[in-house]
């Protein structure tokens, strides 16, 4: 009796590279030195380069709700507060009005007032419950309460629309706060409450011992993100990597696991074993242009060019990957297939045409 051996045939995967920061957006003043310095990263210019290139948001935020499938409105807020919140351990069906009230340090400038975000602040967990605790005994006769479910991340629940729109905080970080300020149709009420805050939080005891230890007050809070909690999310794929809080909300709104991201390519192919597509959300630039520092955005973009883009350009030249699909954030999207090895006509250009 003949044996016929069956063989199983393994597609090669398609990932998913969601990189804010990656290509921008870079200030204005900033943009001519970001081009001269030219950086060395052949292989993501060989990607860029052999691409195929379509329309794609301009925040990564709008790009993680497009992936799994939600729409992203007009004439509101992206509603970021209720969906980071699940990933911060809220209920899923809270049918509340969620609106981010992070903590920030303001500090008066020559050209206006500059905004320094919690990264820089080291909170500690008491800093935090007393200021929660203040501002919710002072406010608390206008329906305000707020909560803080990482040290980091505050959320202040509203029963509506309060009729707020805002700008995200990455948007703002270290830019003068003169044009970002919250506007709509109840913008004088919540900028009034805004310096009402500022004023509670300046007395308060924990910013004096704070200035004492040469540690920036933490002065005020920043209202963005606001929105309900949408339905209807779906994973995009089959495997999730990712650690901003965002995507794990998204996540776990679609009923989707999610696991650690991989330090590189490797990593993810082990933890992706089998897999026929990936999404990998990686967080290495998305405060450089924020920052505005370029010596550190070089430095992350060849950490990026190491461990993700000279190894992913390696296995679509063997066709052990069937597609990468970047994401940074700039306007547009480049899907580079594994056939792409052969278009040599498409030569790289200087990362520089792609920055924004």
């Amino acid at each position: 009796m003949r044996l016929i051996r069956k063989t199983e045939t393994i597609m090669s995967p398609t990932l998913h590279l969601v990189i804010p920061g990656l290509l921008g957006p870079w200030p204005a003043s900033q943009m001519a030195q970001i081009e001269y310095l030219q950086p060395a990263v052949p292989a993501l210019q060989w990607l860029l380069a052999r691409a195929s290139v379509h329309p794609a948001p301009l925040s990564a935020d709008e790009v993680l709700f497009q992936r799994f499938g939600l729409p992203i409105p007009n004439d509101a807020d992206l509603p970021v507060a209720a969906l980071t919140r699940l990933a911060d351990g809220g209920e899923i069906g809270d049918d509340g009005w969620w609106l981010r009230a992070d903590p920030v340090h303001l500090r008066p400038d020559l050209h206006g007032v500059l905004l320094a975000d919690a990264r820089v602040l080291a909170l500690e967990p008491a800093e935090v419950e007393a200021l929660v605790a203040v501002f919710n005994q002072t406010f608390a006769e206008d329906g305000l309460h707020l909560e803080a479910l990482r040290s980091n991340r505050w959320y202040l629940r509203l029963p509506a629309d309060p009729g707020l729109r805002t700008h995200p905080l990455t948007q703002v970080i270290g830019r003068n706060l003169n044009t970002s300020m919250p506007y709509g149709s109840a913008a004088r009420r919540w900028n009034g409450l805004l310096t009402e805050i500022q004023m509670l939080f300046h007395h308060h005891p924990v910013n004096r011992v704070r200035e004492e230890r040469n540690l920036p007050p933490i002065n005020s809070v920043w209202f963005w993100g606001g929105g309900c909690c949408p339905s209807g999310a779906r994973s995009p794929v089959a495997g999730l990597y990712a650690s901003d809080p965002l995507t794990r909300g998204l996540a776990r709104l679609a009923n989707a696991a999610v696991g650690p991201v991989p330090e590189q390519v490797d990593d993810w192919l082990d933890a992706a074993d089998g897999e026929p597509d990936s999404l990998v959300v990686l967080e290495t630039t998305r405060y450089d242009p924020a920052d505005s520092e370029p010596g550190d955005w070089l430095e992350h973009i060849a950490t990026l060019e190491r461990a993700w883009f000279a190894p992913c350009q390696r296995l679509l030249r063997a066709g052990k990957l069937a597609a990468l699909h970047l994401h940074p954030a700039n306007g547009s999207s480049y899907t580079v297939v594994s056939a792409a090895r052969w278009r040599f006509w498409q030569r790289p250009r200087p990362l520089s045409h792609y920055l924004r």
